[in-house]
């Protein structure tokens, strides 16, 4: 049986023990603190081989399971220079943050040259099939792959900054093989692009009823796409030609419209002057009547017509008793009105009659 001193000695002596190992431990995992994030994969960016890959689409099962840190893509366990963590997808962008094994020698130094700024970069090590690096509106793709170890490296630009594995193949694929496989797809899908447009230019095409009545075929008519384009082009050809004529014929009939104006106006100030001398108007009213007979010809008509003529006395001198005034005595035969209806309307006949002859 221990003492009772002997107990409290030994839990004090744990408890110091316990410290000391704790602040042992913190000051080894100060070492492991990671360092800001490393960016795996930004899908907007190219690679070395001149294809870009889709970040939605890099599976992460595999890598979870072991998130490994090479040293610039070197498989064996010397070059195991760490982990990574918080591997997570922002969008276009695949990130994560290293922890480097500092117990480690190499990977101590590579650490020191991370967190002195000296190396930025890393790049990833990826399982793919084949028929997953696809052209994507004029670009190549690579869609889908499976992410097996992400390295850290000096150059992300060179070629050996992505390592590419074909399937279940350990073996990777050396730059020649991965240029020749971009190259295949490129020249498979510019002849498939190639023999499809082909295809639609001597595809027929059935029309629909209104594009039939609009071309003036009959209803069911088929058309490869040469014949459809040469029927468009005529009537659009057409189209301009009836623009045309209607813009001519248009201007025709505003002229015989103008001419037409032009002679009603003139029949009207004609009808409306014949008013002022018949008495049937007197001249201050000759603008009013005009202006009647451009909103209402038949209107002025009526209303000219409705207006007795004024007799002139002129007339009436010459038609009393069927004389005429050719001299003094027959002047003086008249009554005073008609003397001065006389000298009013014949004022040269009046001065003759009254001119004494030398």
């Amino acid at each position: 049986m221990l003492s009772s001193f002997t107990t409290i000695f030994l839990i004090l002596l744990s408890s110091q023990y316990l410290q000391s190992l704790l602040v042992t431990t913190i000051s080894k995992n100060e070492k492991l603190m990671p360092s800001k994030p490393f960016i795996f994969n930004d899908e907007n960016q190219e690679n070395s081989y001149g294809f870009s890959i889709l970040t939605k689409g890099i599976g992460l099962k595999r890598f979870k399971a072991n998130p490994v840190m090479l040293d610039s893509h070197w498989n064996n366990t010397s070059n195991v220079i760490g982990k990574w963590q918080k591997v997570k997808k922002n969008g276009a962008t695949l990130s994560g943050e290293p922890i480097f094994d500092t117990e480690d020698k190499n990977a101590k130094s590579i650490s020191g040259k991370v967190e002195r700024g000296f190396i930025k970069s890393c790049s990833m090590g990826i399982s793919f099939n084949r028929e997953d690096l696809k052209l994507v509106e004029g670009k190549l793709v690579l869609t889908k792959c499976e992410l097996y170890e992400v390295s850290i490296v000096a150059i992300p630009s060179n070629a050996n900054s992505i390592r590419l594995y074909v399937g279940d193949n350990e073996t990777p694929l050396t730059d020649e093989e991965v240029q020749e496989l971009c190259l295949s797809i490129t020249d498979e899908k510019e002849v498939k692009i190639e023999n499809n447009n082909k295809n639609i230019e001597n595809m027929k095409i059935k029309l629909e009823a209104s594009v039939c009545t609009l071309l003036g075929v009959a209803v069911g008519t088929e058309m490869d796409q040469a014949e459809l384009n040469a029927k468009l082009l005529a009537l659009g050809t057409e189209r301009d030609t009836l623009k045309t004529e209607k813009s001519a014929l248009e201007l025709k009939l505003s002229a015989i419209a103008q001419k037409e104006e032009q002679a009603k106006l003139a029949a009207i100030n004609l009808q409306v002057e014949n008013a002022v001398k018949e008495g049937r108007i007197t001249a201050d009213k000759k603008e009013d009547f005009v202006n009647l007979g451009i909103s209402n010809p038949e209107l002025l008509t009526s209303t000219l017509a409705g207006i007795p003529a004024k007799a002139s006395l002129g007339a009436q001198v010459t038609g009393a008793g069927n004389t005429e005034v050719k001299t003094v005595e027959d002047f003086q035969k008249l009554s005073f009105e008609e003397q001065l209806a006389f000298k009013a309307e014949q004022p040269d006949q009046y001065k003759k009659l009254f001119t004494i002859k030398q």
